[in-house]
């Protein structure tokens, strides 16, 4: 039963990240209100597998621990956002292997984990498959989504490991929630104009926008659930390597072309890497 969420989840994830893509590219739409979109429909995706079944941190580390991550993910989201307008849904996930390095490298550090061979060739292929796609892209509009997409791997890979910690005092489903409740709250706050800028967007594409948006919070659940009932290196595998899926689908309906022999070099080697960084 696993598989049939990892794959579930893989899909999800891929017609999310397509999405995204196709509203972002579009100068006129707004990353930070489409970050709260997705926060806002993350949540109410999410509401109703929390409310069955709530587990919740009554300490007050705990909490500041979780706003923290609220914090973390805020800055994330809107990184990867932007780097969505810049680049394709193929490069834009290559990139974003480079989590699993970081979250590698933090775990031996703050973790003591172990390291392990296939740990070390995972992060190599990793690493040339970012040079590939650096060597290649010469626009600065390039370069600045690859920059983006770097910065956001890197506040991933903190937030990933702080989990380690919350699931002490959290079960997956409440986690799941608060980290799209919590960043839904902060950008209303934070972002300059919110409710005018809100208001924009969603009178401009409000149906593509949601839709998008509650893919992306199914992807989570459904990640979730299939890392309840299985390994976890075995449901991230499955997920990581719909990259493949997510170039095909780039070329098909979004007509983005260009580079093409580039891009099945650096998906290959990038999700190669991922998959030996999950199975060490």
């Amino acid at each position: 039963m696993w598989l049939f969420f990892a794959l579930l989840s893989g899909l999800f994830y891929t017609g999310s990240n397509l999405i995204t893509r196709h509203i972002l590219k579009k100068e006129k739409n707004d990353v930070w209100a489409f970050s709260f979109f997705f926060s806002a429909v993350g949540a109410l995706v999410n509401l109703p597998f929390m409310l069955l079944q709530p587990t919740i941190g009554t300490d007050m580390l705990s909490w500041l621990i979780m706003l923290f991550v609220g914090i973390l993910i805020v800055i994330q989201n809107l990184l990867n956002f932007v780097s969505s307008k810049y680049l394709s849904p193929s490069i834009s996930g290559s990139i974003t292997k480079f989590r699993l390095v970081w979250v590698m490298i933090l775990g031996i550090i703050i973790l003591h984990e172990s390291s392990h061979m296939f740990k070390i060739i995972g992060t190599l292929l990793t690493v040339i498959s970012g040079i590939i796609i650096m060597k290649k892209l010469s626009k600065p509009k390039d370069i600045k989504g690859v920059m983006y997409a770097f910065g956001a791997t890197i506040f991933y890979a903190i937030v990933i490991i702080l989990y380690k910690f919350l699931f002490t005092s959290f079960n997956s489903q409440t986690l799941t929630f608060f980290i799209f409740f919590i960043p839904m709250i902060l950008n209303v706050f934070i972002m300059p104009n919110s409710i005018r800028r809100i208001k924009t967007l969603a009178k401009s594409n409000f149906k593509m926008v949601f839709f998008g948006c509650a893919l992306g919070g199914l992807a989570n659940l459904a990640m979730n659930q299939g890392l309840s009932l299985g390994e976890a290196s075995k449901v991230l595998v499955i997920i990581e390597s719909f990259l493949v899926i997510t170039l095909i689908g780039e070329h098909i309906f979004l007509k983005e072309r260009s580079n093409f022999i580039t891009k099945i070099i650096a998906v290959i080697l990038a999700t190669i890497g991922a998959v030996l960084i999950r199975m060490s």
